[in-house]
């Protein structure tokens, strides 16, 4: 697993197998930031079911100016933290160990301000991805016009919703029994 754009592209990231985690494969992380643009230039990121930390490090390789990963296993937090230092980005980072969605209401209380990217890639079948997203907005964690990245499967009874609230679902696309979506915030603020 290799970073595939921005200053740090071609760095080999620690991956693990096992606890049901399934890294964003590098071909469908590359797919992700030809559909968003190659640049997250002063971009805030949040990587939710965060596993590897691969989207949110792409994205601070990509010029990002923070991001926040958050996961319910400190393993999986720890090896975040291994690829962070791998590829220099502590300082632009934290870690939260949290069960989500709900844990998401935490996040307001440590200072983290809204989000302009945020990706979902939770276990599938599990039916968080609507339940994600609304706690995103309840909790007042989207920027004006930010964008939610989702990934899921063909393979799972867990559809991505055409609208969550104000949320439209715009690109689909499949990579195998990936599928990822693409959700647009236009909030007048």
């Amino acid at each position: 697993m290799r970073i595939t754009g921005g200053m740090v592209k071609g760095r080999r990231l620690v991956n693990f197998k096992g606890l049901n985690i399934r890294p964003t494969s590098d071909m469908v992380r590359a797919s992700i930031f030809n559909i968003l643009g190659q640049t997250m230039t002063g971009l805030a990121i949040l990587d939710l079911f965060a596993g590897t930390g691969s989207l949110g490090i792409e994205s601070l390789s990509r010029g990002a100016k923070k991001a926040v990963f958050i996961d319910k296993s400190s393993r999986a937090l720890a090896i975040i933290k291994k690829n962070l230092t791998i590829c220099g980005y502590n300082a632009l980072s934290m870690i939260i160990r949290e069960e989500l969605p709900n844990g998401l209401a935490h996040i307001q209380d440590l200072g983290c301000a809204q989000f302009d990217l945020v990706f979902i890639d939770p276990p599938y079948g599990k039916g968080y991805i609507k339940s994600t997203i609304y706690k995103l907005k309840e909790c007042d964690l989207l920027g004006k016009n930010s964008r939610v990245v989702v990934e899921s499967t063909t393979e799972a009874n867990d559809p991505l919703p055409s609208k969550v609230l104000n949320l439209q679902l715009k690109p689909t696309r499949s990579y195998g029994s990936t599928l990822i979506g693409l959700y647009f915030n236009y909030e007048e603020r």
